[in-house]
């Protein structure tokens, strides 16, 4: 019986013995495996992160140089194309587009279309700019200067549209009615002049207070 019970003690023994191996292996051992496999998933996905970055650079320094290219062109052409004006204190910007459309726009325009080598049929009328800088727009102001009237032969013409281009102010043609056999064809169509104020406008001008002064 003696005998009997090492045995069964050491079979008791050997079997809590695995018990605990076991125990261990999938408290520690199999967490631990688990640990390391999400470990290797993270690691995995910030190298491919990492190898998709030197792209991602020089995307990032293509999108920067393109906007500094528009940027410039855009810069250029707010100085060819428009006048200095701003709303930012609304009556001094009011000014400033009285003195645009009554001193210089009228005068630019009158000249521009036999420096292109058409004949000039009608005359150029600037509208008079608002009287309350309240009611001036900051965004797009548009200028409608009436039907344009020209003659020359076909090819002179259309190089008269063309020039339209090279105006020192941003313009908007209407569609262009041609008439008559070449030189001496006319060609109508209307001429919108666009200016864009530089910035945001500023608060309304109390018109009433300034009076009372």
């Amino acid at each position: 019986m003696s005998k009997l019970r090492r045995i069964h003690v050491i079979i008791i023994g050997c079997t809590a013995c695995a018990l605990v191996v076991a125990g261990l292996y999938f408290l520690v051992i199999k967490k631990a495996n688990e640990r390391i496999a999400a470990v290797q998933t993270e690691l995995d996905q910030a190298t491919q992160i990492a190898n998709r970055l030197p792209s991602a650079q020089r995307k990032l320094t293509e999108v920067k140089d393109e906007y500094n290219r528009q940027l410039t062109a855009y810069s250029s052409f707010t100085r060819a194309k428009m006048p200095a004006l701003t709303f930012a204190d609304r009556p001094q910007g009011m000014i400033a587009l009285w003195k645009e459309q009554a001193e210089v726009l009228g005068p630019m325009v009158q000249r521009w279309p036999e420096k292109t080598g058409v004949r000039f049929l009608t005359s150029v009328k600037v509208p008079a700019a608002p009287t309350d800088p309240n009611a001036i727009s900051a965004g797009l102001i548009s200028v409608p200067l009436g039907t344009f009237q020209v003659q020359g032969d076909f090819r002179t013409i259309m190089n008269h549209i063309r020039k339209w281009n090279d105006f020192g102010r941003l313009v908007q043609l209407s569609p262009i009615t041609i008439n008559g056999p070449s030189p001496g064809m006319t060609a109508s169509y209307n001429v919108t002049v666009l200016l864009v104020p530089s910035g945001e406008a500023g608060p309304n001008f109390e018109m009433g207070a300034a009076v009372a002064q």
